[in-house]
């Protein structure tokens, strides 16, 4: 009498393989998010090793494909290392303002910066000769967060 209730659940097989989907999504998920970081750092020192910055090649070079899907699919980010940023997994002082911060603000803060500096560089023509607008600073900044990301998850 206990378990009679389970007998009413049909549809176990598919709750079950639904799981198993959404654990290797997940996985998946992640994976593409770490590459994806990885990518975007070592665009920064792909567009280093010239003697003067060309924004519109970098920003061509830097992806949020992942992070745009992981979002429409509602994946926590969290999921990726839980908790907030502490003052001891900051290494460069001028992220200190990122204390408190978690994963899920760091990944859509960097797909914000990415499209917004798309948006500019579509709006102009080309960022390299946006004036009244401290592009280095903009780029330099979204550098910062993409290295506090990889050291905090790291």
């Amino acid at each position: 009498m206990p378990i009679d209730w389970i007998s009413t659940l049909k549809n176990i097989p598919e709750i079950v393989s639904g799981l198993g989907t959404l654990i290797k999504n997940n996985r998946a998920t992640k994976d593409a998010l770490l590459r994806e970081l990885r990518l975007n750092i070592k665009a920064f020192k792909t567009a280093q090793k010239t003697n003067k910055i060309n924004f519109d090649k970098l920003l061509d070079l830097l992806q949020n494909e992942s992070i745009q899907s992981a979002r429409k699919s509602r994946f926590t980010f969290n999921t990726i290392k839980a908790g907030k940023i502490e003052k001891e997994d900051i290494k460069d002082e001028r992220n200190l303002r990122y204390q408190g911060k978690d994963c899920d603000w760091l990944f859509k803060n960097i797909d914000e910066k990415i499209e917004d500096l798309r948006i500019q560089k579509k709006y102009h023509g080309s960022i390299n000769t946006v004036e009244n607008t401290n592009i280095s600073l903009q780029f330099s900044n979204l550098f910062y967060k993409l290295k506090l990301l990889a050291e905090y998850i790291n």
